[in-house]
C-alpha cells in the first residue's frame, strides 16, 4: 500500500492546509524580491516570525489529539515545538529591545528545553516502528550517529571560544547549543539506521525537518561568529522550512511493516559504507591540514570507522553463517550427503548443456525390506544402518559423480557421461559393495537393494520425465527381484500406473475381506496320509477375478503390507483349522511368515491370543519362513522363533536351498522342518545333480533331527526317489493341487478309504 497522508474530518484538513501556507509565509517574505516591501513594513516580519513557532506547535498537537497512532511521540514534539515558541515570543516581545540583551536569558532555557524533548520524540517513533535491533543495526546506529556528530561537530565547535570575560553561565549555554545540535545531529540519523533505514514518508520527513533545523542552526551559529547574520534572512527562511516539513511528517499516516519498500534494503547496504568513508575523508582532511579538526570531531570519525570496521566482520562472520546454512540446506543431517534438493539442483544444471553433449544416467537406489528393519530394530539403529549404507555406496562410487540420499531409505546417483551400459555397469557394483554385511551393535545385517536407470536424453531430457521412469525401473527391480533395471519410458510409465492402481484396489481389498485362502495337502511318504495343509493365499478380486500370490505379494511387501497381509491369513487359517477339528478332520495348517511379522517381538503373544481365540492347539500350527528373512535379523529372528517354538508351534525354512543356505544357521535356528524347493524336486528323477542335492539335504534333515518337506512333486517317478531317499513329506500337483476349503474337504474324505498309492489324476482338480 502506498503512504498517504491522514485522513481526518474535512475541517481539521483544512486547517492543516492553512497552516502549512502560514508555515510558508516567512520563507517567501525573505525572497529578494519580497525584501523591499518587507522592509517597509518590520511589522510583518516580526508578526511572523512570532506566529510562527506557535502555529507550528498547534497543527502539531491537533494531530496528537485527533490520531492515537504515536500519540505519545507527537505530544513531546508539542512539547518541544511549543517550548521553542515560548522562547521566541519572550525574545521578540520581552528581550530584544533591551540594550544589550541579557545572555543568558529565559528565552534561552526555553530554546534548549527543545532538545530533550525531540530526542524523546525520535525515540518513541523509534521504538513503534522497532521490535528488535541486532548487533549489526545496533553497529549502523553507531556509524551513523558518530559520522553525523562528527560533521556537526565540524560546523559548531570550530573557532568557538566564547566571548571574553563571560560568565560561567553564558559560556555553559553557549556550549549546551552546540552539544545539543551535535547530538541532535547523531540521534537523527543513528535512529534512521536503528530503523532499518526506513523510507517511508513519516519518518523521512521528520528527520528531513530536524536536520534542516540543525542544518539552520549552525548557519546561524557560524553567521554570528562572524558577524554576517542578518535577521529574516535566509537563515530565519531554513528554520520555517524545517517547522513546515515537521508538521507535514506529523501528519502522516504510519506506514504498516508489511508495506516497506525495498529501496530501504539498498540504503540499508550503501549508507553505513559510504558513513564510514565519509568520516574517514574527515580524519584524512584534518591530517592534512593541522589544526582545522577539533578534537571531538575526530574523535567521532575514528567511532564511526571503528564502528565500521566492526560491521565488516560481522558482516563476514554473516555471510559465513549464510554460506554455511546454505550448504548445510543442501546436505542430508543424518549422511552428509547432498540432499534431494542439491540433488535437483545439479541435475537441473546438467540438463541445461548444450543439446547434443554427452549422455547424464540418473539413477535411484531403493533399500529392500528397511521399513521392516526400522520397525523391528528401532530408528536409532535405522539410521545407523543409513549411514553405514551411504558410507559404503560412497566409497563404492568413487565421486565420479553424484551420490545424494533423497529421503528414507532412498538415494539418488547423477553420473555424467553415463550411456546406459556404463551407468548398469556402475549400479551392479554398488550393490555388490550393499551386500557385504553390515555389523550393527551385535547384529549382523544383510542388506539388499533395487536400483532404476534413466539416460538422458534416451529416456527423456526433462527432470520430472527422467526422474520418473528412473523410479519406475527401481519399483520394477523391486518387484522381481533383478537389482538393477533400465527404463523402457513408455512400458515403464504404464507399468507404474498400474502399480499405483493395483496397490490401492489391495489396501481396500485388506479391509474389505477380499483375501481368500486356498489350501494344498501334504502327504506323509511312510503311510500315504494327509496329516495337513499349507494355505495359500488370493485375492478375490472384484473385476479381475482370482488373482494369484505373484500378483500382489511383492507389491504388498514394498508398500509395508505384508505384516497385516499375513496376520489376516493366520486368523482364516485359524478359523478354518477350528471348523475342520470340529468336522473331525485333525490337520495341521501351514502359514507363511514375513519379515515383519518375523521381527515383531510381539508376534508370539499375537499368536498364543489367536490360537486360545479359536480354539486350536499349538501343534496344529506350523509356521514356515524362508532364509532370506532369517538373514536380515538373525538374532532377532531367533528369538521369536524361539518364543514360538517354546509355545508348541512347529517351524520350517521354506524354499531351502534358494537363498544363503547357511550350516551354522541351520544348527543354531529353533526349527523342524526343512522345506526344500521345488526347483531342487521336480527333476531329481532325470538330473544327477538335483537328485545328489534332494538325498543329501534329506540325510542332512534327518541328522539334524528335523524332518524334510519336498515341494514340486509332479509325477510318480519324483515320489519314487523321494520315497527311496527317506523323505518324510511331499506336495505338488501330482498329490493335489491348492484347493477351496470346501472342495479340499470333499477330496479328503473320499480320498480316506483309498489305497495310500492309487493317486489317479482324477483326483486332481484343475
Amino acid at each position: 500500500m502506498r503512504m498517504t497522508p491522514w485522513r481526518g474530518p474535512v475541517w481539521l484538513r483544512a486547517g492543516f492546509g492553512a497552516g502549512l501556507v502560514l508555515l510558508l509565509a516567512q520563507s517567501v517574505a525573505v525572497v529578494p524580491a519580497a525584501r523591499p516591501w518587507s522592509d517597509r513594513n518590520p511589522w510583518f516580519g516580526g508578526l511572523l516570525q512570532d506566529a510562527i513557532y506557535v502555529l507550528a506547535a498547534v497543527l502539531v498537537l491537533v494531530r496528537a489529539i485527533a490520531v492515537r497512532q504515536d500519540r505519545t511521540a507527537w505530544l513531546l514534539m508539542t512539547g518541544g515545538l511549543g517550548a521553542y515558541a515560548a522562547g521566541t515570543l519572550t525574545w521578540v516581545a520581552v528581550l530584544a529591545d533591551r540594550n544589550p540583551p541579557p545572555y543568558p536569558s529565559f528565552a534561552d532555557v526555553m530554546w534548549l528545553a527543545y532538545y530533550p524533548l525531540a530526542y524523546a520524540a525520535v525515540i518513541q517513533l523509534l521504538r513503534a516502528r522497532t521490535a528488535r535491533i541486532g548487533p549489526a543495526t545496533w553497529l549502523d546506529g553507531l556509524i551513523a550517529a558518530a559520522c553525523a556528530a562528527a560533521f556537526a561537530s565540524v560546523v559548531f565547535m570550530t573557532d568557538f571560544g566564547g566571548a571574553p570575560g563571560a560568565s560561567r553561565w553564558s559560556v555553559g549555554v553557549s556550549v549546551a547549543y552546540p552539544i545539543a545540535d551535535i547530538v541532535l545531529a547523531g540521534l537523527l540519523l543513528g535512529a534512521w539506521a536503528l530503523s532499518g533505514w526506513r523510507t517511508e514518508p513519516l519518518w523521512v520527513l521528520l528527520l528531513a525537518g530536524m536536520g534542516i533545523n540543525t542544518i539552520a542552526n549552525g548557519i546561524h551559529m557560524y553567521e554570528t561568529t562572524h558577524g554576517t547574520y542578518i535577521p529574516g534572512g535566509w537563515t530565519d527562511a531554513l528554520w520555517t522550512i524545517a517547522l513546515a516539513v515537521i508538521v507535514t511528517a506529523a501528519w502522516q499516516s504510519r506506514q504498516r511493516p508489511a508495506e516497506r519498500r525495498p529501496a530501504a534494503k539498498v540504503v540499508g547496504v550503501a549508507l553505513p559504507a559510504v558513513l564510514a568513508f565519509a568520516s574517514l575523508l574527515l580524519l584524512l582532511i584534518g591530517g592534512w591540514r593541522s589544526g582545522a579538526l577539533p578534537r571531538t570531531s575526530s574523535l567521532l570519525a575514528a567511532a564511526a570507522i571503528g564502528g565500521a570496521i566492526v560491521r565488516m566482520l560481522l558482516t563476514v562472520r554473516a555471510v559465513a553463517a549464510l554460506a554455511d546454512a546454505r550448504r548445510q540446506a543442501r546436505t542430508d543431517d543424518l549422511t552428509e550427503l547432498p540432499n534431494r534438493r542439491l540433488f535437483l539442483e545439479v541435475l537441473d544444471r546438467e540438463l541445461g548443456r548444450p543439446a547434443g553433449s554427452a549422455p547424464l544416467a540418473v539413477a535411484i537406489v531403493d533399500l529392500d525390506h528397511f521399513k521392516e528393519i526400522n520397525d523391528s530394530l528401532g530408528h536409532h539403529l535405522g539410521d545407523r544402518l543409513l549411514q553405514m549404507v551411504a558410507a559404503r555406496l560412497a566409497e563404492a562410487f568413487g565421486g565420479a559423480g553424484l551420490l545424494a540420499r533423497l529421503g528414507g531409505d532412498e538415494f539418488g546417483l547423477l553420473l555424467p557421461h553415463a550411456d546406459v551400459t556404463s551407468a548398469r555397469t556402475t549400479a551392479i557394483n554398488l550393490l555388490a559393495a550393499l551386500r557385504r554385511p553390515f555389523d550393527l551393535e551385535r547384529v549382523t545385517l544383510h542388506v539388499d537393494a533395487s536400483v532404476g536407470v534413466a539416460v538422458f536424453p534416451e529416456h527423456g531430457t526433462d527432470r520430472g520425465t527422467l526422474l520418473r521412469h528412473a523410479d519406475s525401473a527401481m519399483r520394477v527391480a523391486k518387484g522381481d527381484h533383478s537389482g538393477v533395471v533400465v527404463t523402457t519410458s513408455g512400458a515403464h510409465d504404464d507399468a507404474d500406473r498400474q502399480r499405483l492402481t493395483t496397490l490401492e484396489e489391495l489396501r481396500a481389498g485388506l479391509g474389505n475381506g477380499e483375501l481368500v485362502l486356498h489350501y494344498q495337502p501334504q502327504m506323509e511318504l511312510a503311510t500315504g496320509g494327509i496329516p495337513g495343509v499349507e494355505a495359500l493365499v488370493r485375492w478375490n478380486h472384484p473385476t479381475r477375478g482370482l488373482v494369484y500370490p505373484d500378483g500382489f505379494l511383492a507389491l504388498a511387501e514394498h508398500a509395508g503390507l505384508m505384516g497385516r497381509l499375513t496376520l489376516e491369513v493366520l486368523e482364516m487359517a485359524l478359523a478354518q483349522s477350528a471348523a475342520w477339528r470340529a468336522a473331525g478332520l485333525d490337520l495341521t495348517i501351514a502359514v507363511n511368515l514375513s519379515a515383519a511379522n518375523l521381527h515383531d517381538v510381539t508376534l508370539p503373544a499375537y499368536v498364543a491370543d489367536a490360537l486360545t481365540r479359536h480354539g486350536v492347539p499349538p501343534a496344529a500350527l506350523h509356521l514356515e519362513i524362508t532364509e532370506e528373512v532369517l538373514m536380515r535379523d538373525a538374532a532377532r529372528a531367533t528369538g521369536v522363533l524361539a518364543e514360538l517354538r517354546a509355545t508348541g508351534i512347529r517351524l520350517a525354512i521354506d524354499d531351502y536351498g534358494t537363498g544363503y543356505s547357511s550350516l551354522a544357521y541351520l544348527h543354531a535356528l529353533p526349527v523342524d522342518d526343512l522345506k526344500l524347493d521345488r526347483a531342487f524336486v521336480t527333476h531329481c528323477d532325470t538330473d544327477t545333480r538335483s537328485a545328489a542335492i534332494v538325498k543329501s539335504t534329506v540325510e542332512l534333515a534327518h541328522n539334524l533331527n528335523m524332518r524334510l518337506i519336498a515341494e514340486g512333486a509332479e509325477n510318480e517317478a519324483v515320489l519314487d526317489r523321494l520315497r527311496r531317499w527317506d523323505c518324510d513329506l511331499v506336495q505338488g500337483y501330482h498329490v493335489s493341487r491348492p484347493q477351496p476349503p470346501d472342495v479340499l474337504t470333499a477330496w479328503l474324505r473320499e480320498r480316506a478309504g483309498l489305497d495310500p498309492r492309487s493317486l489317479t489324476p482324477t483326483l486332481n482338480p484343475a
